[in-house]
């Protein structure tokens, strides 16, 4: 359910591509997707799963798994990048955001199947994710990842983000970027254009 009314400033859904320009389907997460997101993420390999979620874990315990479902909750989304692979569509990657509006700034997680790394993904989410925080009124988009995640890093360098010291956690690196401030769409269409733009 959704329960937020920034939900109506975000697009539910939109479309990236690979390097190879193959189509990755973006779409908010419902609660029917529970499954197929904790399949995800048991299937990923432990170093991603460390990379991600900062710690070790094999599945997503259920009380994240329902908070991930939970669109909207709390200025929350999740996003699953989906591609139809021999004729089913398999969950590729997924992303995390998070609006705070006290600091005008989206806060995200993401992660990319190992199988699917090196393809382009990882930066197009991102890429993807700074339409919708502009959408959302942010100025600033940022994240956390462990010092010792040097495919992350190298992503949000060349993706444009710069590197700072964690405020609290020596073990992390936030990556943070300005974000390009679009004019407020008056119109759904056009706010689903601002908010998938990759």
């Amino acid at each position: 359910m959704l329960t937020s009314k920034l939900v109506e400033r975000v697009a539910s859904s939109g479309l990236i591509h690979t390097r190879r320009g193959e189509a990755v389907r973006l779409h908010f997460v419902v609660p029917s997707d529970a499954d197929d997101l904790q399949a995800y993420v048991r299937s990923l390999s432990s170093r991603s799963r460390h990379n991600r979620f900062l710690g070790a874990l094999s599945e997503l315990p259920k009380a994240l798994l329902d908070d991930f479902v939970a669109v909207g909750k709390e200025d929350r989304f999740t996003l699953l990048a989906t591609m139809d692979i021999d004729g089913t569509e398999v969950i590729v990657g997924e992303a995390r955001y998070a609006f705070h509006a006290e600091s005008a700034s989206v806060e995200f997680g993401l992660s990319v199947h190992d199988r699917w790394q090196g393809h382009g993904i990882g930066p197009a989410l991102m890429k993807n994710l700074e339409g919708r925080a502009a959408a959302l009124g942010a100025t600033s988009l940022f994240g956390d990842t462990l010092r010792s995640n040097d495919v992350m890093i190298a992503v949000a360098k060349a993706s444009g983000f710069a590197l700072r010291q964690h405020p609290h956690d020596w073990t992390l690196v936030r990556f943070e970027k300005e974000v390009a401030r679009e004019p407020l769409a008056t119109t759904g269409a056009s706010l689903r254009l601002v908010a998938s733009a990759s």
